[in-house]
Protein backbone atom coordinates (compact mmCIF):
# COMPACT_ATOMS: atom_id res chain seq x y z
CA UNK A 1 0.00 0.00 0.00
CA UNK A 2 2.85 2.39 0.86
CA UNK A 3 4.42 1.89 -2.57
CA UNK A 4 1.03 2.37 -4.26
CA UNK A 5 0.58 5.71 -2.44
CA UNK A 6 4.03 6.80 -3.53
CA UNK A 7 3.35 5.83 -7.14
CA UNK A 8 0.03 7.71 -7.20
CA UNK A 9 1.63 10.73 -5.53
CA UNK A 10 4.48 10.67 -8.03
CA UNK A 11 1.99 10.72 -10.90
CA UNK A 12 0.29 13.78 -9.44
CA UNK A 13 3.59 15.54 -8.78
CA UNK A 14 4.94 14.81 -12.27
CA UNK A 15 1.69 16.10 -13.77
CA UNK A 16 2.03 19.25 -11.71
CA UNK A 17 5.70 19.75 -12.46
CA UNK A 18 5.14 19.37 -16.18
CA UNK A 19 3.60 22.81 -16.16
CA UNK A 20 6.61 24.48 -14.48
CA UNK A 21 8.67 26.77 -16.69
CA UNK A 22 11.57 29.14 -16.35
CA UNK A 23 14.09 26.61 -15.05
CA UNK A 24 17.66 27.77 -15.32
CA UNK A 25 20.72 25.51 -15.40
CA UNK A 26 22.42 25.03 -12.06
CA UNK A 27 25.77 26.73 -11.88
CA UNK A 28 28.22 25.93 -9.12
CA UNK A 29 28.77 29.18 -7.25
CA UNK A 30 31.82 30.37 -5.44
CA UNK A 31 31.51 29.57 -1.75
CA UNK A 32 30.75 32.69 0.24
CA UNK A 33 31.77 32.56 3.87
CA UNK A 34 29.10 34.17 6.06
CA UNK A 35 30.94 35.34 9.15
CA UNK A 36 27.97 37.26 10.49
CA UNK A 37 30.12 40.37 10.93
CA UNK A 38 28.34 43.64 10.50
CA UNK A 39 28.87 45.23 7.13
CA UNK A 40 29.81 48.87 7.02
CA UNK A 41 26.48 50.69 7.08
CA UNK A 42 25.35 51.63 3.62
CA UNK A 43 23.43 54.70 2.69
CA UNK A 44 19.93 54.29 3.96
CA UNK A 45 18.61 54.39 0.42
CA UNK A 46 19.94 54.90 -3.06
CA UNK A 47 19.86 58.58 -4.03
CA UNK A 48 16.65 59.58 -5.69
CA UNK A 49 16.94 59.49 -9.46
CA UNK A 50 16.64 62.73 -11.34
CA UNK A 51 13.16 63.29 -12.64
CA UNK A 52 12.71 61.84 -16.09
CA UNK A 53 10.07 62.90 -18.59
CA UNK A 54 6.85 61.00 -17.91
CA UNK A 55 6.93 59.64 -21.43
CA UNK A 56 10.20 57.83 -20.62
CA UNK A 57 8.73 56.08 -17.58
CA UNK A 58 6.41 53.12 -17.34
CA UNK A 59 3.07 53.67 -15.62
CA UNK A 60 4.45 51.87 -12.57
CA UNK A 61 7.53 54.11 -12.52
CA UNK A 62 5.35 57.20 -12.81
CA UNK A 63 3.38 56.02 -9.76
CA UNK A 64 6.59 55.31 -7.80
CA UNK A 65 8.02 58.69 -8.76
CA UNK A 66 4.83 60.52 -7.78
CA UNK A 67 4.70 58.78 -4.38
CA UNK A 68 8.42 58.59 -3.55
CA UNK A 69 9.20 54.88 -3.68
CA UNK A 70 12.05 52.81 -5.02
CA UNK A 71 14.76 54.87 -6.75
CA UNK A 72 12.50 57.91 -6.51
CA UNK A 73 12.22 58.11 -2.74
CA UNK A 74 13.27 61.33 -1.08
CA UNK A 75 16.47 61.70 0.90
CA UNK A 76 14.41 63.38 3.62
CA UNK A 77 10.73 63.05 4.46
CA UNK A 78 8.21 65.51 5.88
CA UNK A 79 6.69 63.09 8.38
CA UNK A 80 4.08 65.57 9.56
CA UNK A 81 2.77 65.84 6.01
CA UNK A 82 2.94 62.07 5.55
CA UNK A 83 0.98 61.53 8.79
CA UNK A 84 -1.69 64.00 7.75
CA UNK A 85 -2.07 62.31 4.37
CA UNK A 86 -2.10 58.86 5.99
CA UNK A 87 -4.93 59.94 8.32
CA UNK A 88 -6.88 60.96 5.24
CA UNK A 89 -6.20 57.48 3.77
CA UNK A 90 -7.54 55.93 6.98
CA UNK A 91 -5.87 52.54 6.91
CA UNK A 92 -2.90 50.46 5.80
CA UNK A 93 -3.40 46.91 4.52
CA UNK A 94 -0.49 44.63 5.39
CA UNK A 95 -0.15 41.13 3.95
CA UNK A 96 1.96 39.08 6.38
CA UNK A 97 2.39 35.31 6.63
CA UNK A 98 3.02 35.51 10.38
CA UNK A 99 0.30 35.41 13.00
CA UNK A 100 2.46 37.72 15.12
CA UNK A 101 1.33 40.61 12.95
CA UNK A 102 -1.75 40.69 15.21
CA UNK A 103 0.51 41.76 18.08
CA UNK A 104 1.30 44.98 16.24
CA UNK A 105 -2.31 46.16 16.19
CA UNK A 106 -2.34 47.53 19.75
CA UNK A 107 0.96 49.48 19.66
CA UNK A 108 0.15 50.74 16.16
CA UNK A 109 -3.28 51.92 17.29
CA UNK A 110 -1.74 53.78 20.21
CA UNK A 111 0.57 55.63 17.84
CA UNK A 112 -1.92 56.12 15.02
CA UNK A 113 -5.47 55.85 16.37
CA UNK A 114 -6.92 57.31 13.16
CA UNK A 115 -5.22 54.78 10.84
CA UNK A 116 -6.46 51.19 10.92
CA UNK A 117 -3.91 48.39 10.61
CA UNK A 118 -5.71 45.83 8.43
CA UNK A 119 -4.83 42.69 6.49
CA UNK A 120 -3.37 40.48 9.20
CA UNK A 121 -2.13 36.92 8.80
CA UNK A 122 -2.48 36.16 5.08
CA UNK A 123 -1.91 32.92 3.16
CA UNK A 124 -0.33 32.77 -0.30
CA UNK A 125 0.80 36.39 -0.29
CA UNK A 126 2.75 36.07 -3.56
CA UNK A 127 -0.25 34.59 -5.36
CA UNK A 128 -2.62 37.17 -3.90
CA UNK A 129 -0.47 40.18 -4.71
CA UNK A 130 0.34 38.96 -8.21
CA UNK A 131 -3.38 38.55 -8.94
CA UNK A 132 -4.05 42.06 -7.68
CA UNK A 133 -1.31 43.52 -9.86
CA UNK A 134 -2.36 41.66 -12.98
CA UNK A 135 -6.01 42.63 -12.51
CA UNK A 136 -5.05 46.23 -11.66
CA UNK A 137 -7.31 45.91 -8.64
CA UNK A 138 -4.94 46.51 -5.74
CA UNK A 139 -6.10 46.19 -2.13
CA UNK A 140 -2.91 45.34 -0.25
CA UNK A 141 -0.31 48.00 0.53
CA UNK A 142 2.53 46.03 2.12
CA UNK A 143 4.40 42.79 1.36
CA UNK A 144 5.67 41.52 4.75
CA UNK A 145 7.15 38.03 4.48
CA UNK A 146 10.18 36.06 3.35
CA UNK A 147 9.76 34.41 -0.09
CA UNK A 148 12.59 36.56 -1.36
CA UNK A 149 12.87 34.32 -4.42
CA UNK A 150 9.46 35.62 -5.53
CA UNK A 151 10.25 39.18 -4.48
CA UNK A 152 13.51 39.46 -6.41
CA UNK A 153 12.75 36.98 -9.18
CA UNK A 154 9.21 38.04 -10.17
CA UNK A 155 7.83 41.05 -8.32
CA UNK A 156 10.77 43.43 -8.62
CA UNK A 157 11.41 42.83 -12.36
CA UNK A 158 7.68 43.22 -13.11
CA UNK A 159 7.47 46.43 -11.05
CA UNK A 160 4.71 44.92 -8.93
CA UNK A 161 6.37 46.18 -5.74
CA UNK A 162 8.68 49.02 -4.75
CA UNK A 163 11.23 49.35 -2.01
CA UNK A 164 11.06 51.89 0.75
CA UNK A 165 13.74 52.50 3.37
CA UNK A 166 12.86 55.36 5.73
CA UNK A 167 15.58 58.02 5.81
CA UNK A 168 17.79 57.68 8.85
CA UNK A 169 17.34 53.92 9.32
CA UNK A 170 20.74 52.21 9.55
CA UNK A 171 21.10 48.50 8.78
CA UNK A 172 23.71 45.95 9.75
CA UNK A 173 23.37 44.55 6.21
CA UNK A 174 23.82 46.51 3.03
CA UNK A 175 20.89 48.10 1.22
CA UNK A 176 21.70 49.01 -2.37
CA UNK A 177 20.17 49.20 -5.83
CA UNK A 178 20.45 45.44 -6.37
CA UNK A 179 19.14 44.55 -2.90
CA UNK A 180 16.91 47.53 -2.14
CA UNK A 181 14.24 46.07 0.15
CA UNK A 182 14.17 46.69 3.87
CA UNK A 183 14.71 43.57 5.99
CA UNK A 184 12.58 43.56 9.12
CA UNK A 185 14.16 40.47 10.69
CA UNK A 186 16.51 37.59 10.03
CA UNK A 187 15.69 34.19 11.48
CA UNK A 188 17.58 30.94 11.81
CA UNK A 189 16.63 27.37 10.91
CA UNK A 190 18.58 24.57 12.57
CA UNK A 191 18.76 20.83 12.97
CA UNK A 192 17.27 20.25 16.40
CA UNK A 193 17.55 17.29 18.78
CA UNK A 194 15.75 16.11 21.92
CA UNK A 195 17.81 17.33 24.87
CA UNK A 196 15.89 15.15 27.37
CA UNK A 197 16.95 12.01 25.50
CA UNK A 198 20.45 13.40 24.80
CA UNK A 199 21.36 15.45 27.90
CA UNK A 200 25.04 15.54 26.93
CA UNK A 201 24.39 17.41 23.72
CA UNK A 202 23.60 16.73 20.09
CA UNK A 203 24.98 13.34 18.97
CA UNK A 204 25.36 14.57 15.38
CA UNK A 205 28.47 16.26 14.06
CA UNK A 206 27.78 16.25 10.32
CA UNK A 207 24.74 16.72 8.05
CA UNK A 208 25.63 13.52 6.17
CA UNK A 209 24.80 11.44 9.27
CA UNK A 210 21.13 12.23 8.59
CA UNK A 211 21.39 10.16 5.40
CA UNK A 212 22.64 6.99 7.14
CA UNK A 213 20.42 3.89 7.52
CA UNK A 214 20.41 4.15 11.32
CA UNK A 215 18.43 7.38 11.03
CA UNK A 216 16.03 6.28 8.31
CA UNK A 217 12.75 8.10 8.86
CA UNK A 218 14.26 10.03 11.78
CA UNK A 219 14.62 13.49 10.27
CA UNK A 220 11.37 15.46 10.48
CA UNK A 221 10.83 18.41 8.18
CA UNK A 222 8.19 20.37 6.31
CA UNK A 223 7.44 19.33 2.74
CA UNK A 224 9.70 20.93 0.10
CA UNK A 225 7.00 20.12 -2.49
CA UNK A 226 4.21 21.94 -0.66
CA UNK A 227 5.75 25.39 -0.22
CA UNK A 228 8.30 27.19 -2.38
CA UNK A 229 9.96 28.65 0.74
CA UNK A 230 10.74 25.09 1.84
CA UNK A 231 12.09 24.29 -1.61
CA UNK A 232 14.24 27.43 -1.45
CA UNK A 233 15.88 26.10 1.71
CA UNK A 234 17.05 22.89 0.08
CA UNK A 235 18.46 24.80 -2.90
CA UNK A 236 21.12 26.03 -0.47
CA UNK A 237 22.44 22.46 -0.33
CA UNK A 238 23.05 22.67 -4.07
CA UNK A 239 24.51 26.16 -3.85
CA UNK A 240 26.99 25.09 -1.18
CA UNK A 241 27.78 21.73 -2.76
CA UNK A 242 31.54 22.24 -2.34
CA UNK A 243 31.10 22.51 1.41
CA UNK A 244 28.96 19.36 1.45
CA UNK A 245 31.69 17.59 -0.55
CA UNK A 246 34.28 18.62 2.03
CA UNK A 247 31.99 17.55 4.89
CA UNK A 248 31.55 14.14 3.24
CA UNK A 249 35.31 13.65 3.07
CA UNK A 250 35.74 14.81 6.67
CA UNK A 251 33.20 12.23 7.87
CA UNK A 252 34.04 9.26 5.68
CA UNK A 253 37.65 9.90 4.65
CA UNK A 254 36.92 9.58 0.92
CA UNK A 255 35.57 11.55 -2.01
CA UNK A 256 31.80 11.90 -2.40
CA UNK A 257 31.96 10.34 -5.87
CA UNK A 258 32.89 7.01 -4.23
CA UNK A 259 29.52 6.79 -2.49
CA UNK A 260 27.40 3.78 -3.44
CA UNK A 261 24.53 6.13 -4.38
CA UNK A 262 26.67 8.18 -6.77
CA UNK A 263 26.09 8.15 -10.50
CA UNK A 264 27.38 10.45 -13.22
CA UNK A 265 24.03 12.25 -13.51
CA UNK A 266 24.72 13.96 -10.16
CA UNK A 267 26.35 17.30 -10.93
CA UNK A 268 27.72 17.90 -7.45
CA UNK A 269 27.74 16.65 -3.86
CA UNK A 270 24.61 18.68 -3.07
CA UNK A 271 22.54 16.52 -5.38
CA UNK A 272 24.01 13.39 -3.84
CA UNK A 273 23.03 14.68 -0.40
CA UNK A 274 19.45 15.41 -1.45
CA UNK A 275 19.15 12.03 -3.15
CA UNK A 276 20.38 10.14 -0.08
CA UNK A 277 18.27 12.23 2.29
CA UNK A 278 15.13 11.66 0.21
CA UNK A 279 15.85 7.92 0.02
CA UNK A 280 16.21 7.89 3.80
CA UNK A 281 12.48 8.69 4.00
CA UNK A 282 12.37 11.83 6.15
CA UNK A 283 9.18 12.29 8.14
CA UNK A 284 7.29 14.99 6.27
CA UNK A 285 5.12 17.14 8.54
CA UNK A 286 2.43 19.74 7.71
CA UNK A 287 4.00 22.52 9.78
CA UNK A 288 6.71 23.58 12.19
CA UNK A 289 4.75 22.70 15.33
CA UNK A 290 4.26 19.14 14.05
CA UNK A 291 7.98 18.89 13.28
CA UNK A 292 8.84 19.78 16.87
CA UNK A 293 6.19 17.45 18.25
CA UNK A 294 7.61 14.53 16.29
CA UNK A 295 11.05 14.58 17.90
CA UNK A 296 11.02 17.00 20.85
CA UNK A 297 7.90 16.09 22.85
CA UNK A 298 8.58 15.89 26.58
CA UNK A 299 8.81 12.42 28.10
CA UNK A 300 9.87 10.47 25.01
CA UNK A 301 11.47 7.04 25.56
CA UNK A 302 15.14 7.63 26.48
CA UNK A 303 16.02 4.16 25.18
CA UNK A 304 14.79 4.97 21.69
CA UNK A 305 16.22 7.57 19.32
CA UNK A 306 13.41 10.13 18.81
CA UNK A 307 15.10 11.60 15.78
CA UNK A 308 15.86 15.16 14.70
CA UNK A 309 14.00 18.11 13.26
CA UNK A 310 14.76 20.70 10.62
CA UNK A 311 13.11 23.48 12.56
CA UNK A 312 13.25 27.11 13.57
CA UNK A 313 15.68 28.16 16.27
CA UNK A 314 12.75 30.10 17.72
CA UNK A 315 11.38 26.78 18.99
CA UNK A 316 14.08 26.89 21.67
CA UNK A 317 11.98 29.47 23.53
CA UNK A 318 9.32 26.78 23.91
CA UNK A 319 12.02 24.61 25.46
CA UNK A 320 12.92 27.39 27.89
CA UNK A 321 9.23 27.66 28.75
CA UNK A 322 9.17 23.94 29.58
CA UNK A 323 6.88 22.97 26.71
CA UNK A 324 9.22 20.86 24.53
CA UNK A 325 12.77 19.50 24.64
CA UNK A 326 14.21 20.92 21.40
CA UNK A 327 17.81 22.15 21.37
CA UNK A 328 19.91 23.11 18.32
CA UNK A 329 22.86 21.10 16.97
CA UNK A 330 25.26 24.05 17.09
CA UNK A 331 28.40 22.33 15.78
CA UNK A 332 27.29 20.56 12.61
CA UNK A 333 29.49 20.47 9.52
CA UNK A 334 29.49 22.10 7.09
CA UNK A 335 27.36 24.74 8.85
CA UNK A 336 24.93 24.90 11.74
CA UNK A 337 21.86 26.18 9.95
CA UNK A 338 20.25 28.69 7.60
CA UNK A 339 19.87 32.45 7.94
CA UNK A 340 16.62 33.69 6.35
CA UNK A 341 15.15 37.16 5.83
CA UNK A 342 11.69 38.74 6.05
CA UNK A 343 11.20 41.68 3.71
CA UNK A 344 9.08 44.80 3.58
CA UNK A 345 7.91 46.10 0.21
CA UNK A 346 5.16 48.41 -1.06
CA UNK A 347 2.70 47.25 -3.70
CA UNK A 348 2.67 49.17 -6.95
CA UNK A 349 -0.44 51.38 -6.96
CA UNK A 350 -0.88 50.81 -3.24
CA UNK A 351 -4.11 52.59 -2.25
CA UNK A 352 -2.59 53.96 0.98
CA UNK A 353 0.99 54.98 0.12
CA UNK A 354 1.51 57.38 2.99
CA UNK A 355 0.23 54.94 5.58
CA UNK A 356 2.53 52.34 3.99
CA UNK A 357 5.53 54.58 4.65
CA UNK A 358 4.47 54.99 8.28
CA UNK A 359 4.05 51.25 8.69
CA UNK A 360 7.49 50.40 7.32
CA UNK A 361 9.09 52.98 9.60
CA UNK A 362 7.17 51.50 12.54
CA UNK A 363 8.03 47.87 11.65
CA UNK A 364 11.74 48.72 11.73
CA UNK A 365 11.63 50.04 15.30
CA UNK A 366 12.11 48.07 18.49
CA UNK A 367 8.35 48.06 19.07
CA UNK A 368 7.77 46.76 15.56
CA UNK A 369 10.36 44.01 16.00
CA UNK A 370 9.41 42.84 19.51
CA UNK A 371 6.66 40.33 18.55
CA UNK A 372 9.31 38.38 16.62
CA UNK A 373 12.12 39.14 19.07
CA UNK A 374 12.53 35.59 20.33
CA UNK A 375 15.64 33.46 20.47
CA UNK A 376 16.28 32.52 16.87
CA UNK A 377 15.69 35.96 15.36
CA UNK A 378 18.15 38.77 14.66
CA UNK A 379 17.26 42.43 14.25
CA UNK A 380 18.80 43.93 11.09
CA UNK A 381 18.37 47.55 12.21
CA UNK A 382 21.14 49.15 14.26
CA UNK A 383 19.83 49.91 17.74
CA UNK A 384 17.06 47.29 17.73
CA UNK A 385 17.99 44.61 20.25
CA UNK A 386 17.38 40.85 19.85
CA UNK A 387 16.03 38.63 22.61
CA UNK A 388 18.18 38.12 25.68
CA UNK A 389 20.23 34.95 25.33
CA UNK A 390 20.37 35.01 21.53
CA UNK A 391 23.81 33.75 20.43
CA UNK A 392 25.97 36.34 18.73
CA UNK A 393 25.63 36.00 14.98
CA UNK A 394 29.35 35.49 14.52
CA UNK A 395 29.38 32.65 17.07
CA UNK A 396 28.18 30.08 14.53
CA UNK A 397 28.35 29.41 10.81
CA UNK A 398 25.11 29.75 8.87
CA UNK A 399 24.11 29.39 5.22
CA UNK A 400 22.77 32.83 4.20
CA UNK A 401 19.67 32.60 2.03
CA UNK A 402 20.29 33.60 -1.58
CA UNK A 403 17.00 34.65 -3.12
CA UNK A 404 18.11 34.90 -6.74
CA UNK A 405 19.89 31.54 -6.68
CA UNK A 406 16.75 30.01 -5.22
CA UNK A 407 14.57 31.60 -7.88
CA UNK A 408 16.80 30.44 -10.74
CA UNK A 409 17.07 26.87 -9.45
CA UNK A 410 13.77 26.30 -7.68
CA UNK A 411 12.09 24.18 -10.35
CA UNK A 412 15.01 21.88 -11.08
CA UNK A 413 15.71 21.23 -7.38
CA UNK A 414 12.01 20.62 -6.67
CA UNK A 415 11.82 18.18 -9.58
CA UNK A 416 14.92 16.36 -8.39
CA UNK A 417 13.60 16.10 -4.83
CA UNK A 418 10.19 14.86 -6.01
CA UNK A 419 11.67 12.08 -8.15
CA UNK A 420 14.19 11.09 -5.45
CA UNK A 421 11.64 11.11 -2.62
CA UNK A 422 8.85 9.34 -4.44
CA UNK A 423 10.98 6.81 -6.36
CA UNK A 424 13.73 5.56 -4.03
Amino acid sequence: MKNLVKILTLCLIVSFLAGCTGTQPVEEPAVVEDTGEEAAPADEAAPAEEAAPASDLTEAEQWAQANGFGPYQAEEEDWDAILAAAIEEGEVVVYSNSSKIEKLIEPWSELYPDIELAGGDTDDISVKMQAEQESENVFGDIWFQSHGHDLYGEFMPNQWVWSYVPPGVEFHWEVNADRPFAIQRRSVDVIGYNQEVHPDGCPLTNWWELTEPELKGKLYMEDPLADSSQTAKITLIIQYADEFAAAYEDLYGRDWTTDEAYDDSLENAGYLYLKKLAHNEPGIQPGGDEVDEAFATLGMDPNEEPGYGWTGMSSYEDTLDGEIAMAPCMDLEPRSGILKAAYLAVANNAPHPNAAKLFIRFALTQEGFDPWGKIGTYAPVVGVEPAEGMPALDSWKLFPSDDMFAYENLSIVRDFWAISFLSP
